[in-house]
């Protein structure tokens, strides 16, 4: 197995392409499932904390078999 780690460059932004750009400001809000998300109530809100968080302190780490 071969474990790989990567770190998000917060300078390199992912990059859409023009056709997914495209697809995206097409779509609508009606358009959207939001059937496995949880509708967010007022005591949701009034509970929230802005959290903000350094990329670069981020590491994600897989493991891939061999196929």
């Amino acid at each position: 197995m071969t474990t790989v780690n990567y770190t998000p460059d917060p300078e390199k932004k992912a990059q859409l392409s023009q056709e997914q750009l495209s697809r995206l400001e097409a779509l609508s809000d009606e358009d959207i499932d939001y059937s496995d998300i949880p509708e967010l109530d007022d005591n949701f809100w009034e509970n929230a904390e802005i959290v903000n968080t350094d990329v670069t302190q981020n590491t994600v780490s897989s493991t891939l078999g061999n196929f």
